[in-house]
């Protein structure tokens, strides 16, 4: 099985390849931008043969063939919005289109990750579990 992981540089993306080297057989495609990861999240794992890193900006459509597709690429925070608003939005709504279109012309399964932007800004800090913040996402 071939599995990609958009956004696999960055702190969550990168701890999901972790477990995915060390408890998958299968093979593990990285595509990042390093616009908000760092390659020094994956160094123990470039060379190793079940893993591949592919500096792309998911914003462009990617040609790999995988199974499963886990997409975390997304600049999420605020200050992305604010100063660089063009790529943060062209990564969110094409990249998560493109990844899409890539399940569905592979028949690929695929994960979409949030953030928690989607509930707005929040009454009480830090979230539980259990607060739905501003919005109601069911």
């Amino acid at each position: 099985m071939r599995i990609l992981v958009t956004g696999g540089a960055g702190f969550i993306g990168s701890h999901l390849v972790d477990k995915l080297m060390e408890k998958e057989k299968s093979e593990v495609i990285v595509a990042d931008n390093y616009f908000t990861g760092s390659k020094d999240n994956l160094k123990k794992w470039i060379g190793h043969p079940r893993f591949e890193l592919i500096r792309h900006d998911i914003s462009r459509p990617l040609f790999v063939e995988v199974d499963q597709i886990y997409h975390l690429a997304c600049p999420a925070s605020p200050i992305f919005y604010k100063y660089n608003s063009v790529k943060t939005i062209k990564t969110n709504v094409m990249g998560t289109l493109n990844m899409l279109g890539l399940a569905k012309r592979l028949r690929a399964r695929i994960l979409f990750t949030s953030t928690s932007e989607v509930y707005g800004d929040p009454l009480e800090h830090p979230q539980k579990e259990t607060y739905w913040g501003n919005v109601n996402p069911i």
